[in-house]
């Protein structure tokens, strides 16, 4: 059998300590992050069709003055 002994040093332990705390609030926050991505799509989409109903009403009323 293969062993690999590695001992780590302080600033080893240090990022790994951190990466795994980092990590492990992601993975709880991932609803939190799920509902911000969902309304953030939400306003994109309204502001869209916000702005996809202004140039239509501007086109329509540029036909009627052609008229």
């Amino acid at each position: 059998m293969f062993y690999l002994h590695h001992h780590f040093t302080t600033t080893e332990k240090g990022v790994i300590g951190t990466v795994t705390s980092l990590g492990s609030s992601a993975f709880s926050m991932l609803p939190h992050l799920e509902t911000t991505l969902r309304v953030a799509g939400l306003c994109v989409g309204l502001a869209v069709g916000i702005v996809t109903l202004i140039s239509v009403l501007h086109d329509l009323r540029k036909k009627q003055k052609q008229k």
